[in-house]
């Protein structure tokens, strides 16, 4: 059924830091709206509904409201409109300016949030919609004063689709395809309950939703899926902008009610309350736990969080009775130090990869350092800056220019972003690696800038052949791509990558959108070019158009596509290796290897086999901590020893902090080296704020630079490990293991030959099967952490 106007989406990830700088006090004179949503409120008294809080992206039809949690700018897009605000107090706010695409003014998206003060912006309505631009401009003006309500003690209701839903009950959750329930017969956009009533353990759901249990009238429990149903209450689940809904308006705390199929939401100064009691809870819950396996944290940083929490959790509940606001205030203050002492018990490896995906839309070097000192103060140690996207490369290009496409974005001419960007990257500790769009060529209308230029380069999808003009892929709504067999495409592309790594002090190449469209189901599959006809026909004797699944030579035509894509790396790596090869080569890839190859012909299990490629980045789209923990074991077990860094997708789905460190540590112990995580335009300032104080707290050494520098900094930090932790490694039992780690030690010092590195890997791999073999002697954690690192140690020797 349609989604009813009150659950339009309401994200309140980004509240807290707003309200440590005041914007979200309510004033004692201020009414709440009737139906108590989050309000804007005009001089003139005018009001408008405020759908999203720092959202993770500004959907159709959404007024959002942007805090300085959100970053140091909006990243929207230049489609809509936008109103900047400076706090007054007491919830009041000056307009600084307004702008909208409906006017001729400079910045209608991407407008900077003040520091202290907060960006309303309003995207393009749906069909049919209100077009809240319009309110932008029309009731706001630079120097008005307005208000933000409700932004805090609120209350949102929405219906259900189904309550404990079976095939037979809710035939909107059955799979079509195959008659079957999807999982937890959740079907997509909707809002389900799970009631003790059904006589299941669990909602059965997958984690690509939003769940929150209730018990007693109040959450108790938030995640991503297959949650456990209490006995005494229900789980909401939601998928979708359903899913974004509950994440948003039900926080721990919160008082869930049904009423047939009416959900009700509130959210008062004892859910603020509830939480911040949790929050510091599990922080020191979190706390006894690291120093009961003698992780490496510092308990008194922990203890000093977990103080500021306690004092204004006392200061809240003194003044819950008088004045809700402020308690509700001064409790979401205590739950975000509660968090950050959550944050400091988490742990922090000395050596791993941590890479951030980056899409430059700074216009000028200052914009640049300022966003890389934000990329800095996080922890991460490897960029994968955008740097050949839509079809443009980001720095002026000869080869461009030479094939008639435009040297160089539109927005970045005048100067050299790329240059820019590794100057201040390498200036502070970061690897820089050029990330580009290999064979994907953008989403504007006609193809972009390549296709415009040279349509018959276009990839054809089968239902497609015979139309004049490129056009876009079914299954990837509005991508243009070119096709990977055409000699001149291939040629294009080496001659930008050589480009790029001659020109310019790169770390490494990075190589995404290496493969076809998604070629499933047949009728959608590409490439059906009249060259890959051709070239297809003259070599097997027919043309792979008149074939179909079911077809003896259509193995043949699979095959021969993979080795498009393959042979294509192959050149890559040449190229590489002639030119630079003291630069590293990696690829974005499908956790599924069978899945990359079955559906876009992306072997790259063969390209690891080969030696093809430095390191990969494993996409694992999952939204919960197991799910991509899983996607990493099924891609160590196929990579071997070549190093992998798991890429987890928190920051663009809009992921709570502790949810993103979660996936963090899952990914590091299925035996990752590292995470990487999508991307830094989606990082919010609270994400940014957990990995500074949690996992990436420490830095770290990043392990493909240099293999045998990597091993001999794990080593020599886990041999002070062991030193320190003779509370959970008795020193008789670990004799054997600290015995060999002195040994690889000083075989893998600088200078030592080969055959020494090759002899430090064995050390390695006989200390991980001796501390495999510790027993009850060693605290179990502690253990099993041991076991990862000397196996993943021993990995890089053996690369070295």
């Amino acid at each position: 059924m349609p989604t009813p106007t009150p659950l339009r989406r309401v994200s309140v990830a980004g509240l807290a830091g707003a309200l440590l700088l005041g914007l979200t006090t309510v004033p004692a004179y201020a009414e709440p709206t009737s139906d108590g949503r989050p309000v804007v409120v005009t001089a003139d008294g005018d009001t408008a509904v405020i759908d999203a809080i720092d959202p993770s992206s500004r959907t159709a039809g959404m007024l959002a409201l942007y805090t300085p949690d959100a970053g140091a700018e909006t990243r929207t897009n230049a489609f809509g409109g936008e109103a900047v605000l400076r706090a007054l107090g007491g919830g009041s706010y000056e307009v600084l300016s307004v702008c909208t695409v409906l006017d001729s003014c400079p910045k209608p998206g991407n407008n900077a949030i003040p520091a202290d003060g907060a960006v309303l912006s309003a995207s393009p309505p749906e069909a049919g919609g209100v077009d809240d631009r319009r309110f932008l401009r029309d009731q706001l003006r630079a120097g008005d004063r307005v208000e933000l309500r409700n932004l805090l003690i609120r209350r949102a209701s929405g219906t259900l689709d189904a309550t404990d839903p079976t095939a037979a009950s809710h035939p909107g959750g059955v799979d079509p395809a195959t008659g079957q329930c999807f999982p937890g017969c959740r079907g997509a956009e909707q809002l389900i309950a799970y009631t003790p009533a059904a006589g299941r353990p669990t909602t059965g759901t997958n984690d690509y939703g939003f769940e929150v249990t209730v018990t007693d009238g109040r959450v108790t429990a938030r995640g991503g899926g297959n949650s456990a149903i209490p006995a005494g209450g229900f789980v909401l689940s939601g998928h979708g902008s359903r899913g974004s809904w509950l994440e948003g308006n039900a926080p721990l705390g919160a008082k869930v009610t049904l009423d047939g199929a009416t959900v009700t939401v509130e959210v008062d100064a004892e859910s603020w309350l509830l939480g911040a009691e949790r929050a510091a809870d599990a922080a020191r819950g979190t706390k006894d736990a690291a120093l009961a396996s003698c992780l490496a944290i510092d308990p008194k940083a922990v203890d000093a969080a977990l103080a500021e929490a306690d004092t204004l959790l006392t200061r809240a509940r003194d003044l819950a009775a008088t004045e809700p606001e402020r308690a509700a205030e001064l409790a979401r203050d205590a739950t975000r130090r509660a968090e950050v002492a959550g944050y400091r018990t988490r742990e922090s490896r000395e050596v791993e990869g941590r890479g951030l995906w980056v899409r430059p839309i700074e216009t000028s070097p200052e914009q640049i350092r300022a966003s890389i000192d934000r990329i800095a103060a996080a922890g991460f140690n490897t960029v994968f800056l955008e740097t050949v996207w839509g079809g443009y490369t980001i720095y002026p290009s000869a080869v461009a220019e030479n094939a008639g496409i435009p040297a160089q974005r539109p927005e970045m001419r005048g100067f050299d972003p790329l240059k820019v960007w590794i100057d201040e990257a390498h200036a502070r500790g970061i690897e820089l690696h050029a990330w580009t769009h290999t064979f994907f060529v953008g989403i504007e209308s006609g193809g972009g800038p390549v296709l415009r230029a040279h349509p018959d380069w276009a990839a054809v999808e089968r239902e497609d052949v015979g139309k004049t003009g490129p056009q876009p892929s079914r299954m990837e709504p509005g991508y243009f791509w070119v096709d990977p067999a055409i000699p001149a495409v291939r040629s294009h592309v080496l001659a930008t990558y050589a480009e790029i790594l001659r020109g310019y002090d790169v770390d490494g190449l990075h190589l995404d959108y290496i493969r076809y469209p998604v070629s499933l189901p047949y009728g959608a599959d590409f490439s059906y070019s009249a060259y890959s006809r051709q070239a297809f026909t003259a070599a097997h004797g027919v043309d792979p158009y008149t074939l179909t699944p079911d077809s003896p030579q259509w193995p043949t035509w699979n095959a021969w596509r993979e080795r498009q894509v393959t042979t294509f790396v192959d050149a890559v790596r040449t190229l590489q290796r002639d030119v630079a090869a003291e630069k590293k080569l990696s690829a974005a890839v499908f956790a599924d290897p069978t899945d990359g190859l079955g559906k876009k012909f992306q072997n790259w299990g063969a390209w690891v086999d080969a030696g093809t490629l430095d390191f990969l980045t494993g996409m694992s789209f999952g939204t919960s901590a197991g799910s991509v923990g899983q996607d990493t074991a099924v891609m160590r077990e196929r990579v071997g020893d070549v190093p992998l860094y798991t890429a987890t997708y928190g920051p663009l789905r809009g992921s709570s902090p502790d949810l993103m460190l979660d996936q963090v540590q899952a990914v590091n112990d299925a035996d990752s080296d590292g995470a990487a995580l999508f991307a830094y335009n989606q990082l919010n300032a609270r994400q940014q704020e957990a990995l500074r104080e949690g996992s990436f707290r420490n830095r770290s050494v990043v392990p493909h630079a240099d293999h045998r520098a990597a091993a001999l900094a794990g080593v020599t930090a886990l041999r002070e490990t062991l030193r320190r932790a003779t509370a959970c490694a008795p020193v008789a039992r670990t004799a054997e293991v600290r015995a060999r780690l002195v040994a690889a030690e000083r075989l893998l010092r600088p200078g030592r030959p080969a055959a020494a590195v090759d002899a430090a890997a064995r050390q390695l791999d006989k200390a991980a099967t001796a501390a495999a073999g510790w027993g009850s002697a060693v605290q179990p954690d502690f253990a099993r952490r041991t076991v990862r690192d000397l196996r993943m140690y021993a990995r890089w020797a053996d690369l070295a």
